[in-house]
């Protein structure tokens, strides 16, 4: 399959990821309409750092194949939808292409679950980690973890992206077995503990840097 169709499937799937969400702007493409101009680029979207500034990325699935069936995911393994998948090497080079051309600022990754969490995430990661350290990037990486994934994919995950997220499924073990019956309330809360724990880390990691940093210039 052509890459600009395999974009144009996990672009699309992608959209339903509220936690990226772009502008919510009417359907203009002057493709069709004539004049200059679109809000339908595919995989680009808006989303805005802690200080209000808006940033452009490349919002794409790693895939859309999925190994559960979760009634609410339009990705679930009975849906009736095209399916595609990209490597870590497209995804890369999806990334520095669209950067070098200015249409975007950073990259927001997430995927549907193949073979298992652990090999998901394992992918994604990989993404961050040739963006960062083989091509230099500097831009913005928003990854949006796999449930039930290791924490030592976790760790690696966080040295590499600015911001990680992850899906609260569903509120009560009630709701998931009766739309999500494969996955598990413990295993859900785990995974939202575990990246917690990441994050606050994180941010107290930077806080003893900034900290020293400070020590080191005062006179």
């Amino acid at each position: 399959m052509e890459t600009i169709r395999k974009l144009a499937i996990l672009a699309d799937a992608a959209k339903y990821d509220a936690s990226c969400a772009s502008s919510g702007a009417g359907r203009r493409d002057s493709r069709t309409s004539g004049g200059i101009g679109s809000t339908e680029g595919a995989g680009i979207c808006h989303s805005y750092t802690p200080d209000g500034r808006c940033v452009s990325l490349l919002k794409i699935l790693l895939t859309n194949f999925c190994i559960y069936d979760c009634a609410y995911c339009v990705n679930r393994v009975s849906s009736n939808v095209p399916r595609a998948r990209f490597s870590v090497a497209e995804v890369v080079a999806l990334t520095m292409d669209f950067y070098k051309r200015n249409y975007i600022e950073g990259l927001f990754l997430s995927s549907g679950i193949i073979r298992n969490a652990d090999y998901t995430m394992e992918r994604m990661v990989e993404v961050a980690r040739v963006l960062r350290e083989e091509h230099r990037f500097a831009g913005y990486i928003h990854l949006k973890t796999i449930p039930e994934a290791s924490p030592e994919l976790l760790a690696a995950a966080g040295r590499h992206a600015d911001r990680l997220s992850i899906n609260i499924e569903l509120p009560t073990e009630t709701g998931l077995a009766s739309f999500a019956p494969e996955k598990s309330l413990p295993s859900i809360r785990g995974a939202m503990g575990e990246l917690r724990w990441r994050i606050d880390e994180a941010k107290q990691a930077k806080a003893d840097s900034d900290a020293g940093s400070a020590t080191v210039s005062s006179p």
